[in-house]
């Protein structure tokens, strides 16, 4: 029934354009024949009016029409006149209305037939009338001869004539007008067909169903959703994927190259095998979670579609939940340690040693110390380097916080600090490994901020210091969803505040990175109470 139903709406949609082929070629030839009937008849009247006007001044004929010799001089004019120009006759009558000359000698003689006194009286006559042998389009001249009209001239062309020449035209033109249908009937189907294979087979009454389920689908969905054409073109964008990647304005039909970040860009064009599977990606400062598929169609690629999860929110909390995670590593593996440092103690009381006892509390307290904040009195930058401190510890680094750090009293850190000390650090304890060392310094207070992140690794080659900040670019190794974020997001809090960034060799071997921009801070209580709560 499905087949039958299609089959039937396409011979619906090919009589339908067969008709429109057809009716306006119609209109057309209409037109044509109204337009060439018009113009023959133009013709003839131009024709027959020249005739009249030129017998109407030939000499001969102005001189002898009065005369008895009339019909002998001016009958064999007519004759030629009407044999030359193609008209139907050609007839002479003098003031009487007594024809001198005619085509038929029989009727030379005798009244003319139609009424002359207007063309008697010096006017001339243009138009059609009915004759002896028909209807004729006829022009009329006065024939002048010393001041005075001694007669009249009528020319005519049967109608009929008039109408077999348009009959000709239309003989001609007919075949042609004929084939155009043919070929525009022809062109329609094919046209159809190809229209067809283009929508691949979707019937024209399901394209609006589709359009409309497009839309709600698309708008709908949490996700971000864009599509790429095979030509690099935005092809569809949904709500979600403007907001996450900062899109304004009518955007589908634009270059992609040209709207996208280019790490956005990067993913969507990449023919790394690996660009097909989940991906970090930046835009701007978001991190999101993208997915690229290839958009198929009957086998053949269309383009490329990429899904985009805002990840920002979470990647925070995740951090901070990494942290918790590790403090509560450290501490419950300092319980433990605790545990078994309590009981070397209980066995030196017990055999009467009390000062070896003291000499091991001297000991075991130097090494269990916490690390020393300085002057980072802030309580967010504090908990953050704590955190990561339990981290480092665990991974047995030594993360030392600089004594030259300084928080201006009264000033509390922005959430970009904290994401470029936080990321710096993370990368640091990484890149030193197990019996490395991390050093921290922040410098921050009315009008500027420093932050100096020094670690033990490997360094950072002079050569890829450029590299390294770029999104899926590490100078640790291995690869990940996450791989080469960190640094990447650094660069644009940087970027964004004006500031900069600098990667050198510091003095425990490895890389020493010092972030600086200006910063006006946000004061949250006054100085004194400030100072009393530190």
């Amino acid at each position: 029934m499905r087949s039958e139903s299609k089959y039937r709406r396409r011979a619906q949609l090919l009589a339908l354009q067969l008709g429109i082929v057809l009716g306006l070629m119609s209109a057309v030839s209409v037109v044509i024949l109204v337009f060439e009937d018009h113009r023959t008849q133009e013709v003839a009247f131009d024709r027959v009016h020249t005739v009249a006007v030129q017998m109407a001044a030939e000499e001969r004929v102005r001189s002898h029409l009065g005369g008895p010799d009339a019909t002998t001089v001016i009958a064999p004019i007519a004759n030629l006149a009407t044999s030359v120009s193609g008209v139907q006759y050609v007839t002479v009558a003098n003031r009487a209305g007594i024809r001198v000359a005619h085509p038929d000698p029989e009727r030379i003689g005798e009244r003319v037939s139609s009424d002359h006194d207007l063309v008697r009286a010096g006017e001339s006559f243009r138009g059609t009338e009915d004759g002896p042998q028909g209807v004729t389009l006829r022009a009329k001249e006065p024939v002048w001869f010393e001041g005075e009209i001694v007669g009249t001239v009528s020319v005519g062309i049967l109608q009929s004539e008039i109408r077999g020449e348009l009959l000709e035209i239309v003989g001609t033109v007919a075949p042609w007008i004929l084939g155009a249908a043919a070929l525009g009937t022809v062109a329609s189907a094919l046209a159809g067909r190809l229209v067809r294979r283009r929508i691949y087979g979707v019937e024209p009454e399901a394209v609006a169903g589709l359009l409309q389920s497009q839309q709600a689908l698309l708008f709908s969905v949490h996700d971000g959703v864009l599509g790429v054409g095979s030509d690099g073109r935005l092809t569809l964008v949904n709500d979600e994927a403007r907001r996450l990647l900062g899109l304004a304005g009518d955007v589908v039909g634009a270059k992609a190259v040209d709207v996208l970040d280019s790490n956005v860009y990067a993913q969507l064009n990449s023919e790394a095998p690996e660009a097909e599977e989940t991906q970090y990606v930046l835009s701007g400062e978001r991190i999101l979670v993208a997915t690229r598929r290839e958009a198929l169609a009957g086998g053949k690629s269309l383009g490329r579609t990429l899904t985009l999860q805002d990840r920002t929110e979470l990647e925070a909390t995740l951090r901070e939940l990494k942290g918790q995670r590790g403090l509560a590593d450290a501490l419950s593996s300092q319980a433990h340690e605790f545990a078994n440092r309590l009981h070397v103690l209980s066995g030196y009381l017990s055999f009467g040693e009390p000062g070896e006892a003291a000499a091991y509390l001297e000991r075991i307290s130097g090494a269990a110390r916490e690390v020393e904040m300085g002057n980072l009195k802030d309580p967010a930058l504090s908990g953050l380097v704590g955190a990561n401190a339990a981290v480092a510890r665990e991974s047995g680094v030594r993360l030392v916080v600089d004594p030259e750090s300084d928080i201006a009293p009264g000033w509390r850190v922005d959430e970009d600090i904290l994401t470029v000390v936080g990321n710096l650090l993370s990368n640091a304890i990484e890149a030193a490994g197990d019996g490395g060392s991390v050093r921290l310094l922040v410098n921050a207070g009315p009008g500027h901020v420093r932050i100096c992140v020094e670690d033990s690794g490997p360094g950072i080659a002079p050569d890829e210091v450029e590299m390294v900040f770029r999104r899926g670019v590490s100078s640790k190794g291995g690869a990940g969803l996450r791989h080469g974020i960190g640094l990447a997001l650094v660069d644009r809090v940087i970027r964004r505040r004006e500031g900069s960034v600098v990667v050198a060799t510091g003095d425990l071997g490895g890389a020493l990175i010092t972030a600086h921009w200006k910063w006006s801070g946000a004061r949250t209580l006054p100085g004194n109470v400030a100072g009393e709560l530190a």
